[in-house]
């Protein structure tokens, strides 16, 4: 009886904006989160009390009804999982970091660790990239969007030597006016 599923009738509707049938707080409740997807189980899971008395009141008002509910067809088998990807090598990620804060620093001066903040946090390859993103919104104002995309990209490369020398070109000299 636990997986049945009730949905409210058209009184059970009326019942929710109308408040005529002097519910009690809790079955006025049950009848709320009566929505023909829940099962008593959830419904029970939810904390609410005593949902068996309540449910058979609200069925004798005729403001639920039962949903027939086919039973669930049986689960093909699943795929074989996806081979994981090999671990991630924590001392190149430390050299992405390093070199990405290295060519931010020109940028943002004082700043830089306040904008490198997500960058330096970053415990794999995946978070590395996601703080790029905030990185390259920055460096758009000034640099423009196009630019600011090429000198991210840059950082998300892997330098095939190691070399960790910070990539990006130096902002633009403003002139003294």
């Amino acid at each position: 009886m636990s997986g049945q599923v009730y949905r409210k009738t058209e009184a059970g509707r009326a019942e929710v904006s109308q408040r005529r049938a002097g519910l009690s707080p809790a079955t006025r409740q049950l009848l709320i989160l009566v929505n023909g997807s829940d099962s008593v189980q959830v419904l029970k899971d939810r904390g609410l009390v005593d949902v068996r008395t309540a449910l058979d009141s609200l069925l004798a008002q005729g403001l639920i009804e039962p949903l027939h509910v086919p039973p669930p067809r049986p689960v093909p088998a699943a795929a074989p999982a996806p081979e994981p990807a090999p671990p991630e090598d924590p001392q190149q990620l430390l050299a992405l970091q390093r070199r990405a804060y290295q060519a931010l620093q020109p940028h943002f001066g004082p700043d830089t660790p306040t904008v490198a903040q997500a960058l330096l946090a970053a415990r794999c390859r995946a978070d590395f990239d996601a703080s790029l993103g905030g990185i390259e919104a920055k460096l758009a104002i000034y640099m423009g969007r196009k630019q600011a995309a090429r000198e991210v990209q840059a950082l998300r490369s892997v330098p095939e030597n190691g070399n960790t020398a910070p990539t990006m070109t130096r902002p633009p000299r403003r002139s003294p006016t």
